[in-house]
């Protein structure tokens, strides 16, 4: 695990949670010729990491949405049984409040928190530990 870029986390409060919401944003998507590399949609709340955030935002937002912002890490993740355990354990004990998380596409997990220098910090280190561990 090396790379730990930061990403946006696009955030859009779906019409209303019925047939056909959440496709009419990831058309709106999809129209621009944006690649989604993750999302989740929860309660009518749709997160998503694009290839590009900045004309992502600008389509969501000509299909009629107000559109939220925040950083988010992408790390990659290891396919086994207690991963994201280990990871938000970490976090938890350097008192990082994770709001909101997600997988992507390839194997990788999105974390934005209230802290994102701190959370990429730890997770950098984490993963040196853990490279050493095998």
């Amino acid at each position: 695990m090396k790379n730990f870029d930061t990403f946006k986390d696009l955030q859009v409060t779906l019409d209303k949670d019925r047939p056909g919401a959440l496709a009419k944003a990831t058309t709106a998507i999809a129209n621009a010729g944006i690649n989604i590399e993750g999302f989740c949609e929860i309660d009518g709340n749709f997160h998503t990491v694009t290839n590009d955030p900045g004309a992502t935002k600008k389509a969501l937002e000509s299909a009629g949405y107000k559109v939220r912002e925040t950083d988010v890490v992408v790390f990659p993740a290891e396919d086994r049984p207690g991963f994201l355990a280990e990871v938000l354990k970490l976090l938890t004990e350097d008192e990082i409040n994770v709001n909101v998380a997600y997988t992507l596409a390839n194997t990788r997990i999105a974390i934005g928190a209230d802290q994102v220098p701190k959370l990429k910090e730890v997770l950098q280190e984490f993963s040196a530990t853990a490279s050493r561990r095998r």
